[in-house]
């Protein structure tokens, strides 16, 4: 004797849904525009996390601007310890498409207090500029900031 078959509908697919979400509340008049790494220094040193722990531990930042380099949002990247701070270029990718970036700076201090760049510094700054080279998002600087110093990858003809 055949069984018969059975008809069964297909569920609903049961994936994961992403949504992604910028907002600000700034108005484009009131934004910042980042010209130089004077101004990142500024902007990193006035207020925030990144003052207070200046000389505690490291932190990576991105700063992503517009086409008329207005800033769009600061992005905490990475904290770590007084020597390094982890570093997932994935996320600063994330964050430059959510918020539309034409271009970012990416910025971390040296407790330290010394400006050099390390190997690994350099290595990372060009892996950021080549990931961001495939979306033609400009990686206009990278910034090393010290309580009273800084040093700029794109003053020194680094990138």
């Amino acid at each position: 004797m055949e069984q018969a078959t059975i008809y069964r509908e297909p569920e609903t697919a049961k994936a994961p849904e992403i949504e992604i979400h910028y907002k600000t509340a700034v108005r484009p008049a009131q934004r910042p525009q980042i010209q130089s790494a004077p101004d990142v220094y500024n902007t990193m040193t006035e207020n925030g996390e990144m003052a207070r722990n200046m000389e505690y531990k490291e932190l990576f930042y991105a700063l992503y601007l517009n086409q008329a380099n207005k800033l769009l949002a600061l992005h905490k990247i990475g904290e770590g310890t007084t020597t390094a701070a982890p570093v997932d270029v994935k996320f600063i990718m994330q964050g430059a498409i959510m918020t539309n970036a034409a271009a970012l700076i990416v910025c971390h201090n040296h407790p330290s207090g010394s400006t050099s760049p390390s190997r690994n510094d350099k290595l990372l700054t060009d892996k950021i500029r080549k990931a961001a080279e495939l979306f033609d998002i400009r990686l206009t600087d990278s910034v090393i900031i010290t309580a009273d110093n800084y040093f700029s990858f794109a003053e020194e003809g680094i990138i």
